[in-house]
């Protein structure tokens, strides 16, 4: 029997993050996961959906095109081909992310682990120890059981990459991020889409501001909207369920160790992502919310530089980035006007409109804005984007408020111009 210092059942984010900084750090490690390295992030999630994405942009710009002198006639779409070359992306990444396993001296047993005791895992009947574990599994899509329709109409995301033909029509039930991409991406190529929500707004977890903005250009692209509405009878050609996930704890052994899951298979862990059971870890999707690739990544890092006698900092979960890839993208950190309103707390807020912005302008992607939030002190409360590049402008931002910088301290540097990231200068300029 193989024995380890440290193994981890999961090679998503989580998984593969502390795999390899622990194999840095010295240790003996080794992943165990079912399916390819990478997770459902780079194998199903996160980077084939925005390589599709990249096609709708295409199309977005093309179906624009009059708009900077440019006639194109003829538009021919090869959605198997779209769909092959996302799952190209998907592969490469994952060849990367085995070279490095290899690099690093990670060794990865591909197969179902599942604990025999909380030193040893069995994977397909051989079994390995380690003195430390690791749990990264991840999470699943929630089913829904009220769906009136036919089982075969039904899809989730990862049933995207199997299709061969586009949908003429698609609902799709839950308009978080997942459910606001695949509208984008589905009504560009003339798909008929209609968006359901059981709350009042789209992204309703988003500033009701950017929720509404986004809602409005939505409209726009002829996606049929359904707010505070809960799905039963459909007859589209496709269903597409995005209605949330739920932790993948189930069948690891984790009941017979004693392991604390919560009902909604969440696994429960402390402020370091340690267990009840006092060499077992957890981190990523599996634990909880938020149902982040960058959160599952930090946690991995910090629990690996733990296990290692280092003294990681702490996350700070107040300042955690959410993107959604449609468009207008949308970005956003910290406290929404609406929480602080409800908490009662002083602030002060500013928005700059990409309308006013030279770059934006200059290259046609006016359409949205920033809105940022500060406290009396000048400290950044939240950040709210709407708009073209919004998921790379919010890492500005990050930075800012995770390192308690005061809008003084981030106008002292100088923006490039013309750039979209001079509207977050610009923003906080109003609230010096």
């Amino acid at each position: 029997m193989n024995n380890y210092d440290l193994a981890i059942l999961g090679g998503g984010p989580g998984g593969y993050s502390a795999a390899f900084r622990a194999a840095e750090l010295g240790k003996k490690v080794a992943i165990i996961d079912d399916n390819n390295l990478g997770g459902v992030c780079l194998n199903w999630g996160c980077i084939p959906t925005k390589s599709l994405l990249k096609n709708a942009e295409v199309m977005d710009l093309i179906n624009s095109s009059s708009d900077y002198g440019i006639s194109v006639k003829d538009i021919q779409v090869n959605f198997d081909f779209i769909v092959q070359r996302s799952i190209k992306a998907r592969e490469r990444l994952s060849k990367g992310i085995h070279y490095l396993a290899k690099k690093n001296q990670v060794d990865f047993y591909s197969g179902f682990g599942k604990f025999v005791d909380n030193k040893t895992v069995d994977i397909n009947g051989a079994q390995i120890s380690a003195q430390n574990f690791i749990i990264a599994t991840g999470s699943k899509p929630k089913s829904l059981s009220n769906i009136n329709s036919n089982s075969d109409k039904i899809v989730y995301s990862k049933d995207i990459f199997s299709m061969d033909t586009l949908p003429a029509s698609l609902t799709i039930i839950g308009a978080g991020a997942i459910g606001a991409e695949f509208a984008y991406f589905f009504s560009s190529f003339g798909t008929e889409v209609t968006l359901i929500e059981a709350e009042d707004r789209i992204l309703p977890n988003e500033d009701k501001e950017i929720s509404r903005w986004l809602e409005k250009a939505f409209k726009k692209r002829k996606i049929n909207i359904l707010t505070s509405t809960i799905a039963e009878n459909i007859d589209d050609e496709k269903i597409l369920i995005s209605v949330g996930v739920e932790g993948n704890s189930s069948g690891f052994g984790l009941k017979n160790l004693g392991v604390e899951v919560t009902d909604n298979s969440h696994i429960k862990v402390d402020q370091h992502g340690k267990t009840n059971v006092d060499n077992i870890y957890a981190v990523g999707d599996v634990i909880g919310p938020p149902w982040l690739a960058h959160v599952a990544t930090a946690e991995g890092l910090y629990v690996a530089e733990l296990l290692c006698d280092l003294t990681p900092t702490k996350i700070d979960y107040n300042s955690i980035p959410n993107c959604t890839y449609c468009k207008p993208e949308v970005a956003s950190i910290g406290s929404t006007e609406e929480s602080l309103l409800e908490q009662s707390v002083n602030f002060k807020k500013a928005h700059s409109f990409f309308n006013a912005n030279g770059k934006a302008v200059a290259v046609g992607s006016t359409d949205g804005f920033i809105k940022i939030l500060v406290d009396d002190s000048n400290h950044i409360l939240g950040a709210h984007i709407v708009g073209s590049n919004a998921t790379e402008m919010i890492s500005e931002i990050s930075v800012i408020k995770s390192n308690n910088l005061t809008i003084d301290n981030v106008l002292s540097s100088i923006h490039p111009h013309p750039t979209f990231s001079e509207a977050i200068f610009e923003t906080l300029l109003q609230l010096k």
